[in-house]
């Protein structure tokens, strides 16, 4: 395949690669995506769903049929906030927790696997464009840009 200078493309060609790995990594009960929702809960402690949705790039309803089926598995609990009781906090169980240790063991297989073929120089600017992207595209999100139509405020 020829390398594209499309940033946008390398990206996307990169997360597909990146998910087919992860398919053949989370073989058991939990998918890769599963994999990275559940870390995430273990990593915020209890995160509120609209929380979890955003810091894992999740549509919304999506989430909510993973969180039930965790639920279903005693992996998650969710729970009324206090504060605002319109919002749902997830956080896991012992069940939950003690499923993180092999989560993570194929969470760094991957990560090795993705970095393997990086010198140690080349892993630090990588890490570091994509940091550069993401922080542009958040702040471009939370300026309120509609890129579909190139203005400010419109969402």
């Amino acid at each position: 395949m020829a390398m594209s200078t499309n940033v946008l493309d390398a990206i996307i060609q990169l997360r597909r690669a990146v998910a087919r790995a992860a398919a053949v990594t989370f073989t058991g009960a939990i998918s890769g995506r599963q994999a990275a929702i559940l870390r995430e809960i273990g990593a915020c402690g209890p995160v509120s769903q609209v929380a979890l949705a955003r810091a894992t790039a999740s549509d919304p309803s999506a989430l909510v049929r993973v969180l039930d089926d965790f639920e279903k598995r005693e992996l998650v609990e969710r729970r009324r906030s206090d504060s605002d009781r319109r919002e749902m906090m997830v956080s896991l169980t012992a069940l939950g927790r003690k499923a993180l240790g092999p989560l993570d063991v194929a969470h760094k297989r991957l990560a090795d696997a993705t970095a393997g073929p990086l010198t140690a120089d080349e892993r630090r600017v990588f890490a570091a464009l994509a940091e550069k992207i993401r922080s542009s595209l958040s702040a471009l999100v939370e300026d309120g840009v509609s890129l579909a139509k190139g203005t400010h405020g419109q969402r």
